[in-house]
């Protein structure tokens, strides 16, 4: 082949090389021109960056005042759904200002009658704290613990919506809340005939400054001694409580109900004469009472379960029933729960 066609040839593939990798290029400047923006996340909650939350002040110790010495008696005899860690600095706190803590524990010697049982216990007590119950309570011994209150006894009752002390009423929570018409669960029992109603819902607030959305800080819904010196105390989960009294606690209006996805605000610390109920108990644990102003309101709620005046023998103890002090158990400070020891 003579030079002629041979450079003729060369030339040729150079051509094309030359036109192929400029058309690649040309291609990767327009493909990399029109490529779209990587899409940036406007919301707050997928931010890494955004996931820290406000220090909540974890220091403090329970205080109240009062004086004498009362007796306060806790039931662990309803299934009841609390450990020892859950109610540890409130039975510290009674104890350590000189009142004594029973708990009623069953039957005992009345074991035909709990409702007798939980009279006898009632009647040597000034307060009465339950706390998760999952077991109902009787109709003789939800009069017990009414006639308890209408003696001049407090009582407080607490349980979350994961409890399964909560009762199913909604019907209460839009009306009235006296009576029967409040529910008909294992704490609508013993609740409801003092005008108090759980509801039977979770709590949240994606704009809490808790831990997650599940951890809600609540404020004061009224100037009361049981708010007083509470400006923020915070809950795990709570329920909505309400009652034909007065509100303590509520949410901020951004919370909302799990089931109904209604926003606003709830109710979730209530009072009524002389019961009051909480819809949450984890805010008393060893972990969580000193959060915020959690210390600040246990101790109100101390000095009001200490600050009564019961009349003496009540309530009644039936004439037929037989036994002898029921079934506080004899030793100040220890219960059984569940499997579930408690102790000061």
């Amino acid at each position: 082949m003579s030079a002629g066609p041979l450079r003729s040839r060369l030339a040729l593939f150079v051509t094309v090389v030359l036109l192929t990798v400029a058309a690649v290029t040309a291609a990767g400047v327009v493909t990399d021109q029109g490529q779209t923006a990587k899409p940036t996340v406007d919301q707050p909650h997928f931010q890494p960056d955004a996931t820290a939350v406000d220090e909540l002040d974890q220091s403090g110790e329970i205080e109240f005042s009062s004086t004498g010495s009362k007796t306060v008696l806790i039931d662990v005899a309803h299934g009841n759904g609390v450990s020892e860690a859950d109610l540890q600095p409130v039975v510290s706190a009674l104890t350590a200002a000189g009142h004594t803590v029973t708990y009623h524990e069953g039957a005992g010697q009345f074991a035909d009658s709990p409702d007798a049982a939980l009279r006898s216990d009632l009647q040597d007590a000034d307060a009465f704290i339950v706390a998760e119950p999952t077991q109902r309570y009787t109709a003789g011994e939800a009069d017990a613990v009414t006639e308890f209150a209408d003696a001049g006894g407090r009582v407080m009752f607490a349980a979350g919506s994961s409890g399964g002390g909560v009762s199913d009423a909604v019907g209460g929570l839009l009306g009235d809340v006296s009576g029967a018409e409040a529910g008909q669960g294992e704490f609508a029992a013993v609740t409801s005939p003092l005008g108090i109603a759980y509801d039977t819902g979770t709590l949240y607030d994606m704009d809490s400054v808790g831990s997650n959305y599940r951890t809600i800080d609540v404020t004061p819904a009224s100037e009361t001694a049981l708010t007083d010196g509470v400006d923020q105390v915070v809950l795990d989960s709570p329920t909505a409580v309400v009652a034909d009294g007065e509100t303590l606690l509520a949410t901020s209006e951004t919370a909302e109900h799990e089931e109904s996805r209604h926003s606003g605000e709830f109710g979730v610390a209530v009072r009524s004469d002389n019961a009051v109920a909480v819809g949450d108990t984890g805010f008393m644990s060893s972990e969580t009472a000193t959060i915020a102003d959690n210390e600040v309101f246990i101790g109100n709620l101390l000095e009001f379960l200490v600050g009564g005046e019961k009349t003496p023998g009540e309530p009644s103890v039936p004439d037929d029933a037989t036994g002898g002090q029921g079934a506080a158990g004899g030793q100040v400070g220890t219960g059984q729960t569940g499997g579930a020891t408690i102790t000061p």
